[in-house]
């Protein structure tokens, strides 16, 4: 494992252990609250129809679209397909035991700009959105020939990732905490996955 490799993924999981302590201390409640609220200021309906698309990018139903389709066709099977359905089903099992261990409420339902189940800590939106888009990232930029593109593709999708956490606390399922946790998380599972795959990031 790399210096790099090693740092991102003890960050990401302290940071996640830190965000963790705070919330179960109820020491973050300040902080989501002034966050939050400063966030649903921002609340106008053309915006609101924008962040429900975004969030829906991280949709298990949208990932599993994507996933069957680059299965199906079988020249994005091996370099993209397989290790992009493994990393969601790894991030989905592990971000949905982590909401089983730490049962935290989502905010008050009368927030809510969409309908949510299920407990809301960490963000499993923010954490699975960061693992499979930005191992397509890593993928588009060490497979794909033309550098123009992988370059467009890498900025859309890295403002993608953190539009879908913000898209969460702005329809108000989610606390600012919950987002970061994901983040950090997610940060540390992708960066455990590209080792695993002896890369070179």
């Amino acid at each position: 494992m790399t210096f790099k490799r090693a740092l991102v993924i003890t960050c990401g999981l302290v940071g996640f252990i830190l965000i963790a302590y705070f919330v179960k201390s109820s020491e973050s409640l300040t902080f989501d609250s002034y966050i939050a609220a400063t966030v649903y200021s921002l609340r106008e309906t053309a915006l609101t129809y924008i962040f429900i698309a975004v969030t829906y990018s991280a949709n298990w139903q949208t990932i599993t679209l994507i996933c069957l389709f680059l299965l199906l066709y079988k020249p994005t099977r091996k370099p993209y397909g397989l290790l992009l359905t493994i990393a969601a089903i790894v991030s989905s099992g592990l971000y949905l035991a982590l909401k089983e261990l730490f049962k935290r409420a989502r905010p008050d339902e009368t927030l809510w700009l969409i309908s949510e189940t299920g407990y809301g800590f960490p963000s499993g939106h923010s954490m699975t959105g960061l693992v499979f888009y930005g191992l397509i990232i890593y993928l588009v930029n060490t497979r794909m020939k033309n550098e123009k593109a992988a370059n467009l593709i890498t900025v859309f999708l890295c403002v993608l990732i953190f539009l879908i956490g913000f898209s969460r606390i702005y329809l108000g399922v989610h606390y600012p905490t919950d987002v970061l946790a994901g983040f950090c998380m997610g940060a540390a599972l992708l960066f455990f996955i590209l080792n695993t795959r002896n890369t070179k990031v």
